[in-house]
C-alpha cells in the first residue's frame, strides 16, 4: 500500500459517500421534493420558477454526487495501489449507480431511470477527471522541483 492512512481515509470518505446517496435514494419522492424545495426556492429567484429549473437542479445534486464520490474514490485507488486507474473509480461508481436505481424502484414515489445512471456516470467521469488533472499537475511541480534539486 503506497500511503496507508491516506488510503483508509479515502475509503471511508468513499463509504460516506455510498452511504449519503443511499440516505437520499431512500426518500419517498414527497421527501425528496421537499428537501430539493429549500434549493429550488434560493434558484428561482435567480432564474425564475420553471420545470427547466427543477429538472436541472435535481439531476444536478445526481451529478454531483456521483462526482465527489469518483473524486474520493480515485484518491482511494491511488493511495492504496500506488498508481493512478482512471477506469476504476468511474467503473466501481457506475456500478453503485447502478444499484442505487434498481433500489429506488422499492421506494415510493421513486423509479429506476437510465437517464439517471447515465447522469451518475457522467458524474463519475467528471470526478475521476478532476482527480487526473490534480494528480498530472502535482506529478509536473514535482518533476520540475527533483530536475531543480539535480541541478
Amino acid at each position: 500500500m503506497k500511503n496507508k492512512p491516506l488510503a483508509v481515509t479515502f475509503w471511508i470518505l468513499t463509504a460516506v459517500c455510498f452511504a449519503v446517496i443511499f440516505y437520499f435514494s431512500a426518500q419517498t419522492a414527497t421527501e425528496s421534493s421537499e428537501q430539493s424545495g429549500t434549493i429550488l426556492q434560493f434558484i428561482y429567484k435567480i432564474f425564475g420558477e420553471n420545470s427547466a429549473t427543477v429538472f436541472v437542479v435535481r439531476k444536478g445534486a445526481h451529478f454531483l454526487e456521483y462526482t465527489g464520490t469518483s473524486l474520493v474514490m480515485s484518491a482511494a485507488f491511488y493511495f492504496t495501489i500506488g498508481k493512478n486507474r482512471f477506469h476504476l473509480p468511474i467503473l466501481f461508481t457506475s456500478l453503485y449507480a447502478v444499484s442505487d436505481e434498481i433500489h429506488q424502484i422499492f421506494v415510493e414515489g421513486r423509479s429506476c431511470e437510465l437517464r439517471d445512471w447515465a447522469i451518475d456516470t457522467l458524474g463519475a467521469v467528471l470526478g475521476a477527471g478532476i482527480f487526473l488533472l490534480f494528480y498530472y499537475i502535482i506529478k509536473k511541480i514535482n518533476d520540475f522541483h527533483s530536475r531543480r534539486k539535480n541541478k
